[in-house]
């Protein structure tokens, strides 16, 4: 497993996601770490709605050959809530020559999530035709990617509001393009202004979103049935956090199986000779079976029935069974972080529950303490140095990676808190306007920030069962294209359902 020097864009996921419970145990006296005091930092207004356009001639070494393509950096104002321009979207496109007499080559919108976070994850780290190289006795540096997807998709990178350069124009009110509906339609807007710019309106196109970004595809698929805007040929879901999973028993249920993989992975249980894909889905038709039946049952469930399903679930996520019967055999994300290897004197990570460190070196404030956020990198200068020289575009301020302001002052709607949006119901409703449209979803086994079954059961509830989705796991934390192995298979994976969107010459 390799470490990114990215991974701080997982900030915002990770306090959104934190537990109540989590939340009100934190000793307050903790110190924020640096990457927190700089995320806050005010934005740097743009003077102007600028629109610039800059397409600079490139060529490659891109799933094994050499090819020639053009880089656009497009800046494009977006309006708020009255109509007027409150900021500029900057997008970074890769487009390839399709191949003689062949049909269009798809394009892919590509954005992470946060709220708050700028696409250089994706950017540079797994799909975009260079990415950070930060190998242990190297400076980290710009290389080839040998896992683009640019031999068989047009790529567009895009820093939704807010973050990278995508800033606010002075003078103008930006605050409503900082919610999920503002956020959303703003970005539809983007891709629809490109692909009319680009003149690629009869290409078939696709939505990457990882994390929030997962939210903000499927609310962008409510946004363009709303301005009656052309629905894309495919979505792809990446470490889904689409809701509907908040409430009591399903919570519990969604969770039981990453915990167990966790468990799985540490050793901490016994793995009767089983892979981790075996042992997931043993955990889950347990989790959807006799567990969710003595949730449901709570105070009523008989004594012996409960202990022999707190035993079980002992012996899947290897915590004493006394402790999860009178826990009334809920499961804690912090507790179990805490306790699976506690007498080891080690926590295991959120983002990643593979990372460990000891419990006692972790002195920063929670979420802030999760040993697999790597905290104080610095990427800002050679993602500035890159797009300014290679692309052509100086930055007109600091790159942003990541922008917990408006994180925190995200607008959710009227009563509505992340935990309590539902946004599944837009991808059910596209589906139904648009039934080629192709779903694919992305996730890892040890991620417990946004458990693998979650997604899944979300899409289920809204009648997207399995057989109307690709819906793929790999052996990975948040983040897949963090593990090099994991990484090579995703892009294949990913190649696949770009090729199948319609198209692509390979």
């Amino acid at each position: 497993m390799t470490q990114t020097i990215l991974r701080t864009r997982l900030l915002a996921l990770a306090l959104a996601a934190l537990p109540a419970t989590a939340v009100h145990a934190q000793d307050e006296s903790l110190p924020m770490p640096p990457v927190f005091l700089k995320a806050m930092e005010p934005m740097a207004e743009r003077d102007a709605a600028t629109d610039r356009v800059i397409v600079t001639h490139h060529k490659g070494v891109v799933g094994g050959r050499t090819m020639a393509y053009d880089a656009i950096v497009t800046e494009t104002p977006v309006s708020n809530d009255k109509g007027k321009p409150a900021a500029v979207v900057v997008t970074y496109a890769y487009v390839a020559p399709a191949a003689k007499g062949g049909a269009k080559r798809p394009v892919l919108f590509v954005f992470n999530g946060g709220p708050g976070a700028s696409s250089s994850p994706l950017h540079f780290s797994a799909f975009g035709p260079v990415r950070i190289a930060d190998r242990k006795g190297t400076t980290p540096h710009l290389e080839a990617n040998p896992h683009s997807l640019l031999d068989v998709a047009d790529l567009v990178f895009i820093d939704p509001p807010g973050t990278g350069v995508s800033m606010p124009v002075k003078g103008a009110d930006a605050t409503s393009l900082f919610s999920v509906e503002g956020d959303a339609r703003a970005v539809a807007q983007v891709v629809q202004h490109w692909r009319e710019a680009n003149h690629r309106t009869d290409a078939p196109f696709a939505l990457v979103g990882e994390s929030y970004g997962t939210a903000r595809a499927l609310a962008m698929l409510g946004a363009e049935s709303k301005d009656k805007l052309p629905l894309p040929d495919g979505v792809a879901l990446l470490s889904l956090a689409i809701g509907d999973n908040d409430g009591p028993v399903i919570s519990d249920v969604s969770l039981l199986p990453t915990l167990a993989a966790v468990a799985w992975y540490h050793q901490a249980v016994d793995r009767k000779g089983l892979t981790v894909e075996q042992y997931f889905a043993e955990a889950r038709i347990f989790a959807e079976n006799d567990y969710a039946r003595a949730l449901i049952a709570g105070a009523s469930l008989a004594p012996a029935e409960r202990a022999r399903v707190a035993a079980r679930l002992s012996e899947l996520v290897g915590l004493p069974a006394a402790q999860l019967e009178k826990d009334g055999l809920q499961l804690d994300r912090h507790a179990f972080m805490l306790g699976l290897l506690g007498a080891k004197g080690l926590r295991t990570g959120q983002l990643d529950g593979r990372v460990t460190r000891a419990i006692s070196e972790s002195n920063m404030h929670p979420p802030f303490d999760d040993p697999s956020m790597t905290l104080g990198a610095e990427t800002g200068t050679l993602l500035a140095d890159y797009i300014g020289k290679e692309l052509g575009y100086p930055l007109p301020s600091a790159y942003r990676t990541l922008n917990l302001g408006i994180n925190f002052k995200w607008n959710w709607g009227k009563g509505e808190l992340y935990s309590t949006l539902r946004f599944a119901p837009y991808l059910a409703d596209a589906m139904a306007a648009k039934p080629s449209l192709k779903v694919m979803t992305v996730g890892g086994y040890y991620d417990i920030t946004t458990p693998l079954a979650a997604g899944q059961f979300a899409l289920n509830r809204v009648g997207i069962g399995p057989e109307r989705r690709t819906s793929l796991s790999y052996a990975a934390g948040h983040s897949v294209f963090e593990d090099e192995g994991e990484l090579t298979r995703f892009a294949s994976d990913m190649r696949g359902w770009a090729k199948a969107l319609g198209g692509a010459a390979h």
